[in-house]
């Protein structure tokens, strides 16, 4: 029996095209949350134009990126902290089912005296 292929959300920030950090999130509303806290974390380090146009997007510009990951269609967020551009990403991808693995009852051993 062939279960269908569930999709989860690859969540990643990158600093200059290095990957810092990846999750996985299960679905759409966590793998915003993710990079939410997320960018909140880096927050004060932006650059003052990005810290503005990133408090715009945490007070009501996200809506895009709900929409976009609840289509199944992949989102970005970009803004600069001290001279490095950091990138925010989630996007959609098959997670293969995990075979289960079922203990096989073992023989009784009789213990030795001791």
């Amino acid at each position: 029996m062939r279960r269908p292929l569930r999709t989860a959300w690859r969540c990643e920030v990158t600093a200059d095209g290095l990957l810092v950090r990846a999750e996985h999130a299960a679905t759409p509303t966590q793998a915003l949350i993710w990079m939410r806290v997320s960018v909140r974390t880096l927050l004060s380090g932006f650059d003052a134009e990005h810290r503005d146009r990133t408090f715009r997007w945490l007070d009501h510009g996200q809506w895009e990126a709900v929409i976009r990951l609840r289509a199944g269609e992949p989102y970005a967020y970009t803004a600069r902290a001290g001279g490095r551009v950091v990138d925010w990403s989630a996007r959609p991808v098959r997670v293969l089912p995990v075979a289960t693995v079922t203990a096989v009852p073992r023989r009784w051993i009789p213990r030795c005296g001791t």
